[in-house]
């Protein structure tokens, strides 16, 4: 599922840069989460970090909902594309 979600879309969906590499469970297996739902899992950036605002987004959001996590305000819409 992580290789057809990043294939089509590699735009993190908690600092709204390119390049992510991970899929992260919108809502965690921890809070109740399907593991195998594609719906639940939105492209984060993981181990190899944003190389734009070089964050590691999972690991900053672990087991939070996205509502409690610091997300990046940028000029750019990176959903829209």
């Amino acid at each position: 599922m992580r290789a057809q979600l990043l294939s089509a879309c590699d735009i993190c969906h908690i600092c709204g840069h390119p390049n992510a590499d991970v899929a992260d469970h919108v809502i965690s297996i921890a809070k109740g989460g399907d593991p195998l739902d594609i719906n639940n899992l939105r492209p984060a950036h993981g181990v190899k970090k944003c190389p734009t605002c070089g964050r590691n987004c999972n690991g900053e959001k672990s087991d939070k909902l996205l509502s409690e996590v610091s997300t990046l305000k940028t000029s750019r819409d990176w959903f829209a594309e």
